[in-house]
């Protein structure tokens, strides 16, 4: 039988998977996705899901205490997310981590692949440290258990630029650029904005970093203008974040629908070119060189404009039709390269 792979991209927000046996064509069309809320917590913290037929959390056990995962924040009573880059060490990580596990169609995956903000990927205490926590047999539930043989651990967006070699793989001329040229990736997620520069394939440490000017201030600049406006309260980031999650263009807001978009673009406007600055500053490329760049992350849309301006040069930037899934989808073709290599050996 072939290998069992998982892709599984651990966010602040959103956790976003991607799971399969390797498949002949080493893509990612035939395996399981799925994007989920990480809002974990204690059930004695977790409001009643009873008579709301949507909620999807999962139930697993952390460290011997039952707790949910894949839970709404808002449906969390005494929320207290992790907005810090000890987040992998936490238990609400843990718990996203042992439900991601309980989504795979095997017990055994025989390789892992998931990845760190820039600044936390450099740092080879950590890497170590989220190696020895998922590696290993899992009991994800009373009756079944969950092996996993191998965790790879890679900077979250370089998998953006193993998604994006994958697209183009058919396109000579895209492909020589790639082996030649310069690529800059950059990856607004919730709590940071990560960028990697990469020549053919190799990270250039010294042009990579993170900001914290990422999509979280986005979220709350723009619910604070949504708030002050309708006369609503502190439910509307819960209800901004999850309308994104959903793909909804609208939330409520005492009572109204209110269509977020132009506030989260207002509010990206400053803050993404705040977040660019720092990153332009921090790179050490010959003349700001991209040859290709690229954006992936639940932010790409909003920080689109603010990585054009710092790259006005550059004749090929790429963007996914789905830019959340992209560093799990990333992580899984990575995964699956791994695997068919130990196979051929």
């Amino acid at each position: 039988m072939s290998a069992y792979v998982m892709g599984y991209d651990v966010g602040y927000s959103n956790a976003k998977g991607v799971a399969g046996y390797v498949g002949k064509d080493q893509g990612f069309a035939q395996a399981k996705k799925f994007v989920r809320p990480v809002g974990a917590a204690p059930v004695n913290d977790c409001i009643d899901a009873e008579n709301n037929v949507d909620d999807r959390r999962v139930p697993v056990s952390v460290d011997g205490e039952d707790w949910y995962a894949f839970i709404e924040p808002a449906m969390i009573m005494r929320d207290k997310r992790e907005l810090n880059y000890d987040y992998v060490s936490t238990k609400q990580y843990k718990a996203s981590f042992l439900a991601g596990l309980m989504m795979a169609e095997s017990n055994v995956i025989d390789v892992l692949v998931t990845g760190l903000p820039v600044s936390e990927a450099m740092k080879e205490d950590k890497v170590k440290e989220l190696i020895a926590m998922m590696e290993g047999e899992h009991q994800v539930a009373p009756k079944r258990t969950v092996t996993v043989k191998k965790v790879v651990v890679r900077p979250q967006p370089a998998a953006a630029f193993v998604r994006m070699v994958y697209d183009h793989s058919a396109d000579k001329r895209m492909s020589r650029i790639v082996r030649e040229g310069q690529t800059v990736v950059v990856d607004p997620g919730f709590f940071s904005v990560d960028w990697v520069t990469l020549k053919a394939g190799g990270i250039i440490k010294e042009s990579s970093g993170t900001s914290i000017r990422a999509m979280y201030r986005v979220i709350d600049a723009a619910a604070e203008a949504i708030s002050r406006e309708y006369g609503a309260g502190g439910a509307v980031k819960t209800a901004l974040e999850r309308a994104m999650r959903e793909g909804d263009p609208e939330l409520l807001a005492n009572g109204e629908f209110v269509e977020y978009g132009p506030y989260l673009e207002a509010a990206a406007q400053k803050i993404s070119r705040y977040a660019l600055a720092q990153m332009k500053s921090d790179m050490a490329l010959q003349d700001n060189v991209a040859d290709i760049l690229v954006l992936a992350g639940g932010g790409a849309h909003l920080y689109e404009d603010a990585a054009r301006e710092l790259f006005p040069e550059c004749r090929h930037v790429v963007t996914f039709d789905n830019s959340v899934t992209a560093i799990a989808e990333g992580y899984f073709l990575l995964g699956q390269g791994i695997a068919s290599q130990a196979a051929a050996a």
